[in-house]
C-alpha cells in the first residue's frame, strides 16, 4: 500500500511538472513559432498572423530596446523560431546580435524598417556603426509613428507569414487589410487632432529623438530634444540650449516616455523650472495603459491635443 501511494505520488508530481512546463513555454501547441524583437512589432505580427500561429514578443512590454538583454531561456526560445521579424536601422542594437547568433539555421530574420521604406521609395540609412543615435530621418528607426508606413510593415509581414504558411497565405491577407483599415481610421483621427491645434503650438519637445516621423506625419515642428541616444547623459550646455529653445519657440509643453526613466527626470525638472506641463508620448514600448499599437496611436492624439491645444 505504501509503495503504491508514493508511486502514485511520484507519477501525480511528474505530470504536475510537464503541465507546467508545457503552459510556461508555450512551444507544444503545434502552431509555428513566429518572433517579434519589441511588442508594438509582436502586435502588427499578431493581428495578421490571429490563431494561426504563436506570435511573441523577445523584449517584455515596458522594456526599452536601447539597454534590453535577452536572458538565457530568451535565446532557447529565439532558437526555436521559424521566423523573426525586427525593426532595424540600427533600433534593437545588440539584440540583433543576439538573434543571429541564437536563431536556427533555417530561420529567416526580416527587417520591417527597410522593407516598408523600400515599398514607399524612402531614403532611409541606418545609424552610423548600426547603433540607435539618430539625429534625423535618415536615421530615426521609429518609422512606425507614421501609420503610412506602418501599414506597409503589415503588408511585408503578410508576405513573408504567407511565406511561411502558403496555406494560410488568404486568412494572412485578409487580417492584415483589416488591421490595415483599423490603422488608417486611427491615422485620420490623430491628422484631424493635431489640424486642430493653433499652428503656433505644434512645437515638439521629448526626451529622446524618436518622434521625426510622427512630427513628419502630422506638420508638427521639432524644437529640440534632451538626448539623441538615449544611453546618453546629456551635458549641462546641453541642457541649457535645449532650455533656451523652449524659450525662444515659446514651446507650451514637453513629452516624456514611459520607458525612460533617467532622461524623463531631467526634462521634467526642466519642464517644472519653465512652469510647462509634462506630458507623456509611447514611441517604443507599451505597458498596462498603452496595450497595443492602435492604443498607442490613440493615446498620443489624445496627449498631443490636450498638452498643445492650450485649453
Amino acid at each position: 500500500m505504501v509503495v503504491f501511494s508514493c508511486r502514485r505520488l511520484i507519477l501525480s508530481i511528474t505530470a504536475a511538472c510537464l503541465f507546467l512546463l508545457a503552459c510556461a513555454g508555450g512551444e507544444d501547441d503545434g502552431r509555428a513559432l513566429v518572433l517579434a524583437t519589441t511588442p508594438i512589432l509582436a502586435d502588427l505580427v499578431g493581428q495578421v498572423a490571429g490563431d494561426a500561429l504563436r506570435v511573441e514578443s523577445i523584449m517584455p512590454a515596458d522594456a526599452d530596446p536601447h539597454t534590453f538583454d535577452i536572458t538565457p531561456s530568451q535565446a532557447r526560445r529565439i532558437g526555436q523560431a521559424r521566423l523573426v521579424f525586427a525593426n532595424g536601422l540600427g533600433l534593437e542594437g545588440p539584440l540583433m546580435e543576439a538573434v543571429e547568433r541564437n536563431k536556427a539555421p533555417a530561420a529567416r530574420v526580416v527587417q520591417l524598417a527597410p522593407r516598408a521604406a523600400q515599398r514607399l521609395g524612402l531614403a532611409i540609412e541606418p545609424s552610423a556603426g548600426e547603433e540607435h543615435g539618430h539625429e534625423g530621418g535618415a536615421t530615426d528607426p521609429h518609422l512606425w509613428l507614421d501609420p503610412r508606413i506602418a501599414v506597409e510593415y503589415v503588408a511585408v509581414v503578410a508576405e513573408e507569414l504567407a511565406a511561411l504558411d502558403p496555406t494560410g497565405a488568404q486568412g494572412y491577407r485578409q487580417r492584415a487589410q483589416s488591421y490595415t483599415d483599423q490603422v488608417r481610421q486611427a491615422d485620420s483621427e490623430l491628422a484631424q487632432q493635431v489640424a486642430a491645434l493653433p499652428p503656433e503650438r505644434r512645437k515638439l519637445v521629448a526626451t529622446h529623438a524618436a518622434f521625426y516621423w510622427l512630427a513628419r506625419r502630422y506638420g508638427l515642428e521639432e524644437v529640440g530634444y534632451l538626448v539623441t541616444n538615449p544611453e546618453a547623459e546629456p551635458s549641462a550646455a546641453e541642457v541649457a540650449a535645449l532650455r533656451q529653445r523652449i524659450l525662444e519657440e515659446r514651446v507650451p509643453a514637453v513629452f516624456t516616455e514611459p520607458q525612460l526613466e533617467g532622461p524623463d527626470r531631467l526634462l521634467a525638472r526642466l519642464a517644472r523650472d519653465l512652469g510647462l506641463p509634462v506630458c507623456t508620448l509611447y514611441s517604443d514600448s507599451l505597458d498596462d495603459r498603452v496595450r497595443s499599437y492602435l492604443d498607442l496611436l490613440r493615446h498620443n492624439g489624445r496627449e498631443l491635443a490636450r498638452c498643445l491645444g492650450g485649453r
